[in-house]
């Protein structure tokens, strides 16, 4: 195993990074519990600098290691088995082939992915033992010793129909495996480092149900990516070169002196952007296309994307053309749940994807215990459908004795003697089936409710609406769901359809309060501007202070004349903050139908309600109370100054996709790992914040420019990374 000699480099150690425990261990994957020795991965803990190469140096690794058999090999690496004379086991070494001649940057990468590797301790990813420079320089290092079979042999021998696997590897066990690689790759995300090489080759599945993911030879830090600002990497040279099974295409970054391989992947399964060769658009949403491909081909036994050429695999990946796996493999009898799952895995624009590899988990879960997946997009018959799948003995039972009847039906009518009686009893029995089935639906009910009513409290007033619709579908003798129905629709503005339901049988009857205001007459639909802040108050007078949120939000997403309509809000503001003195609110239009509003300098506005439902692209609501930020908009929202309100918390939700500019200074907010959920985040103000922790994770703001922060954090190693990055640091003295 002896390799050239090379030189070995004289450099400085790189300065230790400090404390970069990490802060939020729930970031991306909410099952994930993370011991207190977990941190975010930084560059430095991985470069040939962050650990000296004489501190590698371990003499000779055949006093050591006695070799075996080469196991495989590709690329620069080769794997052999070999005897660790000191643990008296088997492991596996890597290292630099013999016909290879390592360059300084080849051997920088090879120990790159080492340390990588070695920093990604979970059961579902191989585990390195020791990391070694022999006495010429050459490295190696060792890891466990996997035996076993890549999931890729194992989808070919199902694809080639063997009954033996067939037998063995059902779609159940194939999907737990997968659950396997989506929980190593959910692992691997919240430590910052993307795989980029995903496939069902790189998987190997052992005989007592170990799975491991291998090859982490393209992986890369998200952070990494940030340092590349070039021009994408063209494949050009390998547009007419006949693809291979399995081949792995990689570019370097040329502007890079680390050299990294941060464009690369697997035709068939790479990624729109890894095909179209464009470091910056590379993030975690591209493992999750991998996932879905992996997915794909476990559910067709057909790789999704296939050509003669790579420019022809490359040109189908970034449009997205490949067939539906119901219609690759019509014979496999693909759930359309598992379907739906590939596809939204794998739409060609990342943000339409999964957010995290947790969301994926999450819909496999769901399919398994036979419940709708997001993916899906249900309907009621879908509900419905698998409510009877997982009531399917019970339902059979009603279907069998359903048969049963109508045959003694049938026969009554022949048996003129017993026909009055045994039709009778059929019927009878017909009946308490049916009974059971009602049941079954009404048990179901109150789940909907609940997560209607969830909905509600967390505004998200069109999911409320299908939630509670589907909960009377199932059981329409609750009374507390027309009660909420009913505060749906006086929130709606729908008087009249209010008085139906007050009217009826199964309405609720006990209710004054929205009996008086659904009477009261005072109001048409729909109510004047003028006319929406006694509305609001009224709800306030007779207890359903909860719909005013709705009320003003099925308000403001309806046409309206601008100048009456924000009189209307200002003097709502008023009456929902009677402690505001002089109320400071002013709007002008900005874009297509957005708006700037101002409710800056108001000390005791607390309440921000009426603007709810407003299509608001910059909010100022410095020097304000302490307001429901939850009650902003989902989408379009740019600006938002936060800056001296009494907060302790940014909300936790993914809604603020589009925000560029946030100010916080001077709050009380001080856990900025929700700060990752804002990926257009441009210019941040963290300034003035008493015990504020600067989170590692801010790194991963990729689009940030500008950040202000205390003169105190001028060394902190996560605003120094910034820094390096070429992001323009303010800093400020409190």
């Amino acid at each position: 195993m002896d390799e050239s000699a090379n030189q070995k480099p004289n450099r400085k150690p790189a300065p230790k990074s400090g404390n970069r425990e990490i802060s939020n261990a729930n970031l991306f994957a909410d099952d994930i519990i993370f011991s207190d020795t977990e941190k975010i991965l930084f560059e430095e803990d991985l470069n040939e600098t962050a650990t000296r190469r004489d501190g590698l140096m371990d003499g000779n690794p055949a006093d050591r290691y006695t070799p075996h058999q080469k196991l495989n090999e590709g690329g620069m690496k080769a794997i052999w088995e070999v005897d660790d004379h000191r643990t008296a086991r088997k492991v596996a070494m890597a290292l630099i082939q013999d016909s290879k001649i390592a360059s300084e940057a080849d051997i920088d990468s090879f120990l790159y992915e080492a340390r990588l590797t070695a920093n990604l301790q979970h059961p579902n990813i191989i585990p390195i033992y020791d990391i070694a420079v022999d006495e010429n320089g050459n490295p190696y290092f060792t890891m466990k010793a996997l035996k076993g079979e890549t999931l890729g042999d194992i989808i070919k021998k199902l694809r080639q129909g063997s009954p033996e696997y067939s037998k063995r590897y059902t779609r159940t066990r194939l999907l737990g495996i997968f659950l396997k690689v989506c929980n190593a790759i959910d692992y691997a995300h919240t430590k910052g480092v993307i795989h980029l090489d995903l496939k069902p080759s790189n998987v190997i599945v052992g005989d007592f149900g170990d799975v491991h993911v291998l090859d982490w030879g393209l992986s890369t830090l998200i952070t990494h990516l940030d340092e590349y600002d070039g021009a994408p990497v063209s494949w050009q040279s390998l547009d007419d070169v006949a693809l291979e099974n399995g081949q792995t295409l990689t570019r370097y970054l040329e502007s890079s002196a680390k050299r990294r391989h941060v464009v690369g992947g697997t035709p068939g399964y790479m990624s729109p952007e890894q095909a179209q060769g464009s470091p910056a658009d590379i993030d975690f949403q591209t493992d999750i296309y991998m996932l879905g491909a992996m997915l794909y081909e476990l559910l067709t036994f057909e790789c999704p994307i296939t050509g003669d050429t790579v420019r022809e695999v490359l040109q189908k990946t970034v449009r997205g053309d490949f067939p539906e796996p119901a219609k690759r493999a019509p014979k496999q009898k693909i759930p359309p749940a598992l379907a739906a799952i590939v596809m939204k895995s794998m739409k060609t624009d990342p943000s339409e994807r999964y957010p995290n590899v947790s969301g994926l988990i999450r819909d496999i879960h769901q399919y398994q215990d036979g419940f709708a997946t997001l993916a899906e997009n249900p309907t009621f018959i879908t509900h419905f459908a698998l409510l009877v799948r997982r009531h399917k003995l019970a339902v059979s039972l009603i279907g069998i004795s359903s048969i049963i009847i109508g045959v003694i039906l049938t026969n009554s009518f022949i048996s003129v003697t017993n026909s009055e009686k045994v039709a009778r009893d059929a019927l009878a029995s017909l009946k308490e089936k049916n009974d059971f089935i009602a049941q079954t639906a009404k048990q179901v009910a109150p789940d909907y409710l609940d997560l209607a009513q969830r909905e509600e409290r967390s505004y998200a007033f069109e999911a409320a609406e299908q939630d509670l619709d589907r909960s009377l579908a199932f059981d329409p003798s609750n009374p507390e769901a027309w009660n909420m129905k009913l505060r749906m629709l006086l929130a709606q503005q729908r008087f009249a359809e209010a008085r139906e339901i007050l009217a009826g049988e199964t309405g609720p009857n006990d209710d004054e309060a929205l009996r008086k205001l659904a009477n009261s007459g005072r109001y048409v639909n729909p109510v004047t501007d003028s006319d929406l802040p006694r509305l609001a108050t009224d709800f306030r007078a007779n207890g359903l202070g909860a719909g005013i949120p709705r009320l003003f939000y099925e308000a403001n997403r309806a046409p309206f004349n601008p100048s009456t309509r924000f009189q209307a809000i200002a003097e709502a503001l008023r009456q929902l903050n009677p402690t505001v003195q002089n109320l400071n609110f002013s709007w002008k239009p900005v874009e297509a139908g957005g708006w700037h509003i101002d409710i800056s300098n108001n000390p005791g506005l607390d309440d921000i309600t009426p603007l709810c439902g407003l299509r608001i692209v910059s909010l100022n609501a410095e020097k304000i109370g302490a307001p429901d930020l939850a009650l902003l908009p989902e989408k379009g929202l740019k600006s938002l100054d936060l800056s001296d309100v009494r907060l302790n918390h940014l909300p936790a939700q993914e809604k603020w996709t589009e925000l560029e500019t946030l100010d916080i200074s001077g709050t009380r907010i001080r856990n900025l790992a929700g700060l990752v959920e804002f990926p257009r985040l441009a210019t941040l103000d963290i300034s003035r914040i008493d015990g504020l922790s600067i989170s590692p994770q801010l790194i991963w703001c990729r689009n940030l420019k500008m950040l202000t922060v205390a003169e105190t954090f001028r060394n902190d190693p996560t605003v120094q990374s910034l820094a390096r990055r070429g992001v323009i640091i303010i800093y400020t003295r409190n």
